[in-house]
């Protein structure tokens, strides 16, 4: 029994940092190489690429305003009439003749108060706001892939406890019933071990089918399978470690957490609109030229036009009081988001990394408690196969032996998943996979 005992530890070496190799014939995936396929499929990252493509489209549009502008304009049409005397006045034979027109127009910005400089920082500000909302995207899209990943790994060693748990219940009733026949022990041992086997049965059932929708759910966030054929998931090689100091990691979240960025992006972004809308109420200047000609069949007119431009709207109705006063809420606005929003960090790294500490917590307690199941185990297999023991003690000794196996699985996990979101709430999690 003692080589029983012995095979029940080979996943808790898993669990401690000595991996498991998988089946040579199946593709082997670790985390990175997961969160690498799930940036390649993943839609709403994608969309938040094209939203970044979009934003860097208005900057252009808006800095456009500074360069020379140039157009052409040319008409043609094709008159009819009926007074002799407009033909003899326009030099036209008959009653129809064409006209053509050409403009070439140059004009080049020259100040208005802000107005213009305002548009394109307030562009710039809102690209920088939508950069960060793709970074936020990309921790988000980081934090469910691994913890899906790590759920995954969870269910896989529970499977593991269950097939070992179903394996010793199978040993002992072949025991009980060589016992029984032998005159040792009582019938009832043998059914004792035959209800056991069953429940242990059940249990594999469950666990497998938590497996498979743990494998589905990972699946899904990757938009399908990683890899075509079987794959499994590599298995953790690292030992559980105690996060910094908390008021380090609440610093490290304040400069990186991408929401942050974000919000001050969009208060500077108020800030500009706020200057492009004060600058309506004043005057603008400009430079500009044109080239214009025209026919009436065949007599040619020029004309060149050369000069500078005032435009000043003095009344609009109250519209540009109205745009600064929309301006000014909207600074309002942003500066609340962003104190909002670092009170949410504050408390995600609060409680991350109360979870973080916690798991550890319940990691040494499993194991201790793994230990004392283990000898107990022991103890009730010697009292059993001496006489002294009966098929109860030792049913509620495997039962407890599978327990503290399964809450030392938790454990582990919970601490890794706990790790995840500490991760994501520091902003650390998707910095090495971030893409300016």
């Amino acid at each position: 029994m003692k080589l029983r005992i012995v095979f029940l530890l080979l996943p808790l070496a898993m669990l401690l940092g000595h991996p498991v190799a998988a089946p040579a014939a199946q593709a082997s995936l670790n985390l990175d190489q997961v969160l690498s396929i799930a940036l390649e499929r993943n839609p709403g990252l994608a969309q938040a690429e094209q939203q970044v493509r979009a934003a860097e489209a208005r900057v252009t549009q808006a800095v456009s305003a500074y360069l020379p502008q140039l157009s052409n304009k040319a008409i043609y049409n094709r008159n009819w009439y009926e007074s002799e005397a407009y033909a003899a006045a326009s030099g036209g034979s008959g009653n129809e003749f064409n006209t053509y027109q050409n403009t070439v127009s140059v004009s080049q910005y020259l100040y208005d108060f802000g107005a213009t400089s305002g548009q394109v920082d307030q562009s710039r500000y809102n690209l920088s706001s939508t950069q960060q909302q793709r970074f936020t995207t990309l921790a988000q899209l980081v934090q469910s892939v691994s913890k899906a990943y790590y759920d995954v790994l969870r269910k896989e060693e529970l499977v593991g406890v269950n097939q070992d748990s179903l394996r010793v219940q199978e040993a002992h009733l072949e025991q009980a019933k060589a016992l029984f026949e032998s005159g040792l022990k009582p019938k009832i041992d043998v059914t004792k071990g035959e209800a056991d086997r069953a429940k242990s049965r059940l249990n594999l059932i469950k666990a497998q089918y938590d497996l498979r929708t743990s494998r589905v759910t990972l699946e899904q966030q990757l938009g399908g399978p990683p890899v075509e054929g079987e794959y499994s998931l590599a298995p953790l090689s690292r030992y559980p470690r105690r996060p910094p100091n908390q008021n380090k990691l609440l610093g490290e979240a304040l400069k990186a957490r991408p929401e942050l960025a974000d919000a001050e992006a969009q208060i500077q972004a108020a800030e500009a609109s706020i200057v492009a809308a004060q600058g309506n109420y004043f005057p603008s200047f400009s430079l500009g030229a044109s080239y214009n000609w025209q026919n009436v069949e065949f007599p040619l007119l020029e004309s060149w036009q050369a000069g500078a431009t005032l435009n000043w709207a003095l009344f609009s109705g109250f519209k540009t009081q109205g745009q600064v006063n929309e301006a000014r809420a909207n600074r309002l606005r942003t500066k609340s988001l962003l104190r909002e929003r670092e009170l949410q960090v504050s408390k995600d790294v609060s409680s991350a990394y109360l979870s973080v500490n916690q798991a550890l917590e319940s990691i040494d307690s499993a194991r201790e408690g793994l230990r004392q199941a283990q000898e107990n185990m022991e103890l009730a297999e010697g009292r059993y196969r001496s006489g002294a023991g009966n098929a109860i003690e030792y049913s509620d000794a495997e039962l407890s032996l599978t327990q503290a196996r399964s809450d030392l699985v938790q454990a582990v996990y919970d601490y890794w998943q706990a790790l995840v979101d500490l991760d994501f709430a520091t902003g650390r999690g998707h910095q090495s996979l971030a893409k300016p």
